[in-house]
């Protein structure tokens, strides 16, 4: 269930970071601190993920996650630097249908 909070508080960090660019392309002086906060706490979410796989217990499947992992990352990276909405929206995408099936995997063990 970690995992799924997990996703969750990144797929809000996303959000908010996605409102710092709407909201700094209507000022005349952006700051755009706040929305590279965000990014940043996106990605270190990610990492956390990354790190705390363990190739011990299913090292095929590790694998697979640390790589898709590292293109979120690789893309929030790229939409930091371009402010791009699109690649948030990729990873947020991603995210959910993670999120979903850990969900769903936690049902099925409890059931």
């Amino acid at each position: 269930q970690l995992i799924v909070l997990l996703y969750e508080g990144c797929m809000q960090w996303l959000h908010m970071a996605k409102q710092e660019i709407k909201k700094n392309k209507e000022e005349k002086l952006p700051n755009w601190s706040n929305y590279s906060s965000y990014m940043g706490m996106a990605l270190e979410i990610l990492t956390h993920l990354q790190d705390s796989l363990d190739e011990k217990q299913a090292k095929d499947f590790c694998e697979r996650m640390f790589a898709l992992y590292d293109f979120m990352k690789g893309n929030l990276t790229k939409a930091n630097a371009n402010k791009n909405e699109k690649l948030i929206d990729d990873v947020v995408s991603l995210l959910k249908d993670l999120k979903e099936t850990w969900k769903e995997a936690i049902r099925k063990q409890t059931v």
